[in-house]
Order: structure tokens, then C-alpha cells, then sequence
């Protein structure tokens, strides 16, 4: 027996209060220089000791679980520093990667890669079902979105150009932000008609069944298109107790301000207690934008400045295709009111008859609820304010009765479809008739500016239709040559509301901006638009600004 080993129990601790040894019997001091590395929260305990790398695990029972959400788990203690971390004799960073491919090579590997891999034609094995996969599926559908949008990854602001560059002479008096106008509200009221003049055609309803197939050409027409300026009209000239005198084109380009995006002007004149809103001869007010509102809209100039789908030209080619398109759907008979009271003997007016409005921008105060159901007016604060204005009616519609009904016409363009600043646009000629929604809602997406200056024309007119035509090229590099392809008829007030605009919003646009002006001194001003940023500014400008570049046309 004494041959055979001795074993005897070591001594054990007991803590009978919690975990770990006693405070009467310290531990061993064994393993008291040994590193110790702390578990951190998101570690996996699935093994008492585990040397491998799950990125690097080759167990078919860990692969088996590659797919789940909690296999790539950090390695034990890996959140803290461990003192086990292999350090690299050198830096690696000084090692790179030396690829031999040239960079026609890398491309190719890349489109490739595309193709087939993610869901793109693809060959081999399984290349018909990647095509209908997730992938392929997601591929096509935004290849095509980017292609019919224009979409881009890294976008650029478009700059653009001012309607007339500021000088040095020029004093900046004011200027307004469009959020500040965001909140004004006003209803004009009507005060009376001063009167019609001219002659205007009444439509012709065979222009009813024009669709794509049954296309009609656009015809020329020599008629001569009279816009002058409201310091130049006689009827206004003529209308008593009235301060402030304007055209509906100028006025509906202040109602519309916050929706345009290219540059405009409004020369204002303040003579005594009388306040003159005009255009400026040749400036933006004289030609309808195209598509000013696309996310890329047509360039403004370019290397070949006679390029037909540069911005100025596409607004000249609008402003023919206008004044054609209404002769042309409105030649069936004329109404014929006092004479026209522009223009000379031998030649040919325009199919628009002109009435002469007067309108109260007068301020009220507003009535009490208890007064609500009453028929007095309110009393007027402060001076009582007169706007004569000038409008314009495109045609009448005859109605069964035997009466007519005022129509405000005007079309809509295309040139070309795949040429920079098309805006995305369907093209009119296979999609109007099937998916003519698709056509007006990307339309007034980029042209919102225009639309909304023709709806507050129409509204300005008192019109009870406003028709809108579609026109576009016979061929997209012959700008002379257009086809008549169809038509869309609105409510005016309705039309306001369809384009997200708040009529009232716009009356108190143009109310602030009169109040404005009958604030300043005599003399002459600018209102213009900010080309690059939402504001409108106010300019002093000198007497004779504008009138040195009118005298040789005058001559």
C-alpha cells in the first residue's frame, strides 16, 4: 500500500453571501500577471473556447447559418483593447494592390458585371430567369426612370441669365422675399366694364375631332399681334378716378411671381398721384417661356446661338404658334365690336377683341359675424383704389341659346423630345389620345410659370373657358412647320386650383405690390425677378432707362 500515490482534496472556499471567493480568503495570486480580456455585449457564448474567426469559419454547421441575422457576431473581448491583437511589423497601408487591367478592361469587367450578375440580359445557366428577378426587375424599372425623367446622380443647379442687367445708376429700393408672400390674401372686385373693341372670331367646332390621327397642319396667318404698353393705350387714357393703369399680361406676371423661375421685369412709372405698370418693349412679358420650370430647362445660349431649341428661340416660336393657333381655330365668323384702337390703315389686326375693365383694389374692413348676412358694403380704409385694366378675349363659343360665350385660347408646344430641356415629356404623338393625364400633369410640372399666367389672364378677362391647344413640330429641326394635335378645356378659377395656386394668395400678391408702388416717389422703377434666387427686387431707375433702344424701332 505504500507503493501506491497520495491524493489529497485541496481547499475550497465557500461564499455562502454570493459569487467568487470570500472577503476572509483572498485568491490565489497564480494568475496574477495573466491578461485578462472582457466580453463584450454583442458576444455569441456558443463555445467554451472558439480560436476561429467567424468571417473565416469553414464549418458546414456555421454555413448552414450564414443567412441569419446573428451569425456575424464579433469575436470575444473584440470591442475592448486586447492584448492578444496581432501588431504588423510594418504598415500596411504602405502595400497596395497593383492591377495590370488597362481602363478599357476595368469598364468592360464592370458593364459585364451589370449584365449578368445583376439581373441585366445575362447568359448561361439561368440568364431568362435573372431578367425577372429582384435585380433585374429593380434594373430596368429605374433605367427607365432615369431615361424618361432625365434623372441624375450628381445634379447641378442650372444658372440663368437676368432679363435686364442692373447698372450702377440703379438704386435698390426693396426687396421681397416669396416666403413673405406666402400669407397675403385679397379679392378684387369688379366695378364695372369700360368697354369691348376690336373684332374676334367665333370657334370653329370641327377643331372638336382633331386627335393624332386626324392631326390638322398649322396654318400662318399675317395678321399683326398690337401689344402696347398701358401708357400708350388711348381707352385707358380715357378712364376717370382711376390710379393705377396695367395690361393683364403685366399684372398676371405679378400674380404669378412666386411660381416663376426665369428672370422677368416690370418697368413701373409713378407720374402725380397716377401709377403705370408696363412691360418693357421686347422683355419676357412679350414671349411665353418653354418649359421654365423643368428640372433642365432649355439652355438659355450656346455654341451655335442660332440652335432652334435654344430658350429665346423656343419663346419666339411659342409666340407665332399662339397668335396662328387662334386665328386659325377661331375663323369660322367674327363679332365685330367698336374699332380697334391700335394700328394703322392697311394692315390686318389680330382675331383678339380687347376689354377694358375697371376693378376695386380699395381695403375694407371686414364685415362681423353678426353683420355677415347683410347686403352693405364695407367701409373702404383709407383711399379708394382704381385699377383699369386691359384684357384680352381669344374667341367666343357659340351656345344653343344664340349667345356666346368669352374663351381664352392658348397652346402649348413641342419640339423635340430628346433635345436638352424637353423636361421629360411624353411625346404628344403617340401618348396624348391613351395617356393624356401623363401629358398635362408633366406638363404642368414644366411649364407651372406659363400655365399659371394664362389662368390669371383668363380669370382677369372674366373669360368662361380657357382652351388649351397642343401643337408640335412636323419635324423636331423644322420650327416653321407645326401640327395641331389636340385640345383641353378648363374653368379659369378651377384651372388656378388644379395647378396648386391660391387665386386669393395671388390677388394679395398684386394688391401689396400696388400698395407698394403708390408708396414711392415720382419717377421711374423696375420690378424684376432674382434669376437664381426667390426674390423680387425693386430698382430706381433713370428717367430715360429703356426709352435710348425704343427710338431706332420708333424711326
Amino acid at each position: 500500500m505504500s507503493d501506491l500515490p497520495s491524493f489529497s482534496l485541496p481547499s475550497i472556499f465557500d461564499n455562502p453571501k454570493g459569487w467568487g471567493p470570500s472577503s476572509g480568503h483572498p485568491p490565489s495570486t497564480s494568475f496574477k500577471d495573466v491578461p485578462y480580456v472582457l466580453y463584450s455585449k454583442g458576444d455569441k457564448v456558443s463555445r467554451v473556447a472558439n480560436w476561429i474567426s467567424p468571417a473565416d469559419a469553414r464549418d458546414t454547421r456555421d454555413n448552414r447559418n450564414r443567412n441569419r441575422r446573428d451569425f456575424n457576431q464579433q469575436t470575444y473581448g473584440s470591442n475592448s483593447a486586447s492584448a492578444f491583437v496581432y501588431q504588423a511589423a510594418e504598415d500596411e497601408e504602405t502595400f497596395s494592390l497593383v492591377d495590370k487591367r488597362g481602363a478599357a478592361a476595368k469598364k468592360m469587367a464592370v458593364r459585364g458585371m451589370g449584365r449578368g450578375g445583376f439581373g441585366g440580359r445575362g447568359r448561361g445557366r439561368g440568364a431568362g430567369m435573372q431578367r425577372l428577378g429582384r435585380g433585374g426587375a429593380r434594373g430596368a424599372m429605374q433605367g427607365g426612370f432615369r431615361r424618361r425623367f432625365r434623372w441624375r446622380d450628381d445634379p447641378t443647379q442650372h444658372h440663368r441669365m437676368t432679363s435686364v442687367k442692373p447698372e450702377e445708376s440703379w438704386e435698390l429700393v426693396q426687396d421681397i422675399e416669396f416666403s413673405r408672400m406666402a400669407d397675403l390674401s385679397f379679392s378684387a372686385r369688379e366695378a364695372r366694364v369700360a368697354g369691348m373693341y376690336g373684332s374676334v372670331g367665333v370657334y370653329d367646332h370641327a377643331f372638336d375631332r382633331v386627335t393624332t390621327r386626324l392631326e390638322k397642319p398649322l396654318r400662318a396667318s399675317g395678321a399683326v399681334r398690337y401689344n402696347a404698353t398701358a401708357r400708350e393705350d388711348p381707352v385707358l387714357a380715357q378712364q376717370a378716378d382711376v390710379k393705377v393703369f396695367a395690361t393683364d399680361s403685366v399684372l398676371a406676371t405679378l400674380m404669378a411671381a412666386t411660381v416663376s423661375t426665369s428672370a422677368w421685369d416690370v418697368v413701373v412709372n409713378r407720374v402725380g398721384s397716377s401709377l403705370y405698370l408696363d412691360k418693357r418693349e421686347g422683355g419676357p412679358v412679350d414671349f411665353p417661356s418653354v418649359n421654365e420650370n423643368a428640372a433642365e430647362p432649355p439652355a438659355d445660349s450656346g455654341e451655335k446661338d442660332a440652335s432652334i431649341n435654344l430658350a429665346p428661340m423656343l419663346a419666339m416660336e411659342a409666340r407665332d404658334v399662339n397668335s396662328n393657333y387662334i386665328r386659325q381655330i377661331t375663323g369660322k365668323s367674327r363679332v365685330e365690336y367698336e374699332a380697334n384702337p391700335f394700328g394703322g390703315s392697311g394692315e390686318t389686326p389680330d382675331d383678339s377683341a380687347y376689354k377694358y375693365r375697371i376693378l376695386d383694389f380699395s381695403a375694407r374692413e371686414q364685415k362681423a359675424e353678426s353683420d355677415s348676412d347683410s347686403e352693405a358694403e364695407e367701409p373702404i380704409i383709407g383711399d379708394k383704389c382704381l385699377v383699369a385694366l386691359r384684357t384680352e378675349v381669344s374667341g367666343l363659343l357659340a351656345t344653343g341659346t344664340g349667345a356666346h360665350k368669352q374663351m381664352f385660347i392658348r397652346a402649348l408646344t413641342q419640339h423635340d423630345v430628346s433635345a436638352q430641356g424637353a423636361g421629360g415629356a411624353l411625346d404628344w404623338r403617340q401618348k396624348l389620345d391613351s395617356q393624356r393625364g401623363a401629358v398635362i400633369a408633366t406638363e404642368m410640372k414644366n411649364n407651372a410659370s406659363k400655365l399659371a399666367r394664362w389662368a390669371f389672364q383668363a380669370v382677369l378677362a372674366g373669360a368662361d373657358q380657357l382652351r388649351i391647344g397642343f401643337v408640335a413640330r412636323v419635324s423636331p429641326r423644322d420650327r416653321t412647320r407645326h401640327a395641331i394635335l389636340g385640345f383641353q378645356t378648363y374653368n379659369p378659377s378651377d384651372f388656378v386650383a388644379q395647378l396648386g395656386l391660391n387665386e386669393f394668395n395671388a390677388w394679395g400678391i398684386a394688391k401689396a405690390l400696388i400698395d407698394l408702388c403708390l408708396g414711392l416717389e415720382e419717377g421711374k422703377y423696375v420690378i424684376m425677378r432674382d434669376p437664381n434666387k426667390p426674390l423680387i427686387l425693386l430698382y430706381k431707375v433713370p428717367s430715360g432707362t429703356f426709352e435710348e433702344q425704343d427710338e431706332p424701332e420708333a424711326e
